[in-house]
């Protein structure tokens, strides 16, 4: 059994990407669905990759990019996630992201991120490990941690900014379990997201609800734009613009 046919078996596909940052050939293990399409990327300039409606930018001279296009879904309401693509769990979702969930997961590991493992089960206490990200909103050419979009119900007060996990989602039946839930980032931890809530409150499923002090109408498009937290916290504690 050849390799790609074994990966094949298990909703994996054995992947040659361009890599964004040193324009070389890199062999990345992707997941891939039986009811998705065919894989959609392409170079558009040094250093930048778009992968579906993605874009990897690793040419910045500060910190790597992704970016992918949103809308506003809930301006008020209890919710369990940050971010989900179209057909997910939409009633408890602030954003909808218009990219296929393996896209992202693709682009967190061409910036160059591990996964380490999520959770067993939703709102599951154990932490969820991996590299961190930092995930903004832009809207109008100004940026706003996604974390001022989430009310935290207890402390009465935006959620901490702590950041997310990559815990990188898991397999359903053989197929990546985040593309058939449609999950993105999730606040309330979950086993198949792909941006993990890092903290204990992500077992509570009544914690977070939408800060509609700051969130605008439903339908408002918006950007969703992810960075590594280590290197986006050095260029801030430099002064650096986000």
């Amino acid at each position: 059994m050849g390799i790609c046919h074994f990966f094949g078996t298990l909703g994996i596909i054995l992947l040659t990407a361009v890599s964004a940052a040193e324009g070389t050939s890199q062999t990345i293990f992707a997941p891939q669905s039986a009811s998705t399409p065919g894989w959609d990327f392409e170079r558009i300039g040094p250093g930048r990759l778009r992968i579906g409606h993605i874009i990897l930018d690793k040419s910045a001279a500060t910190t790597p990019t992704i970016t992918m296009p949103a809308r506003v879904n809930m301006q008020k309401g209890l919710i369990e996630l940050v971010a989900c693509s179209n057909g997910g769990k939409v009633w408890e979702s602030i954003f909808v992201a218009d990219v296929e969930p393996r896209d992202l997961n693709l682009a967190l590991l061409l910036l160059g991120l591990n996964f380490k493992g999520g959770v067993k089960f939703q709102g599951d206490a154990t932490l969820p490990e991996g590299d961190k990200v930092i995930v903004f909103v832009e809207k109008d050419g100004k940026r706003r941690r996604v974390e001022d979009y989430v009310w935290d119900v207890p402390r009465k007060a935006p959620m901490e900014r702590a950041g997310w996990v990559f815990s990188g989602s898991k397999f359903i039946n053989g197929q990546f379990g985040a593309q058939v839930t449609r999950t993105l980032i999730a606040t309330q931890h979950d086993p198949y997201t792909i941006l993990d809530n890092p903290m204990p409150t992500g077992a509570d499923s009544s914690e977070f609800e939408v800060n509609s002090q700051v969130t605008p109408p439903v339908g408002t498009t918006v950007t969703l734009v992810i960075q590594p937290a280590k290197k986006t916290e050095m260029n801030e504690a430099k002064g650096e613009p986000k």
